[in-house]
């Protein structure tokens, strides 16, 4: 009679608890990477999206330094947006019928950019992606024109928070770029990466745990469409 080798029942267990231990420890960096890649490349086809449009409503209307900021949030968008990208539909303080919250970085609730009222405009894009524009800065002679809005990359889906799936950008006559000053600087303030992670802020724009993280879609950017491992996920 020949011997047959096997795996005793105590082996058998002991190689499926290390498995599991692995398993605890690789799969949740795993799910996070793919959280952060998506988030990234969903941000990425947003900005696309806009900068086309942007430059195919300058065929039309010209340059957007020449562009009227002062016109309401909805007829802005209708006018120089709406025509040259793709849309689902649109509502108005739709958000806030629906209960939804919307949280800063730090967790606090957040509803200063995102300020549902009758002045405020939500385009929903074919890709489930909304748009939240309301908030208009204009200065003469301060090269402050500009129109700034907030991308929810995944819509009403949570976590609703700014720097995880709620992004700052504006259109000006610099084109689209993401919101990289406070509320009283001109158009052409220069930041480093540094300082949109823990820099100085009157608003506390920075993306960092501790603030509220609107500086943290021009800090994906200015990583090359990446979220790094100091990013505050």
């Amino acid at each position: 009679m020949k011997n047959i080798k096997a795996f005793t029942l105590a082996e058998v267990l002991i190689t499926l608890v290390i498995i599991g231990i692995v398993a605890a420890f690789t799969v949740p960096v795993l799910i996070t990477n793919y959280q952060k890649n998506k988030t990234c490349v969903q941000l990425k086809k947003i900005y696309s999206e806009f900068s086309q449009a942007v430059q195919m409503a300058q065929a039309e209307y010209g340059s957007p330094e020449g562009w009227d900021y002062s016109l309401p949030p909805v007829d802005f968008f209708d006018k120089y947006l709406t025509p040259f990208i793709q849309v689902s539909r649109e509502t108005v303080s739709e958000a806030k019928q629906d209960g939804i919250t919307y949280y800063a970085l730090d967790g606090r609730v957040e509803s200063s950019f995102i300020n549902l009222t009758s002045n405020s405009f939500i385009t929903t894009l074919a890709s489930g992606a909304q748009v939240f524009t309301g908030l208009t800065i204009s200065s003469t002679g301060m090269g402050k024109e500009r129109r700034s809005f907030i991308v929810d990359i995944n819509g009403f889906s949570k976590p609703n928070k700014l720097g995880r799936d709620l992004f700052g950008f504006t259109i000006g006559p610099f084109g689209v770029k993401p919101v990289i000053w406070n509320d009283n600087e001109s158009n052409d303030v220069v930041r480093t990466r540094d300082d949109l992670l823990n820099g100085s802020s009157s608003y506390r724009y920075q993306c960092n745990k501790n603030s509220r993280g609107y500086w943290c879609a021009a800090v994906i950017m200015a990583d090359g469409w990446e979220i790094k491992d100091d990013y505050p996920w």
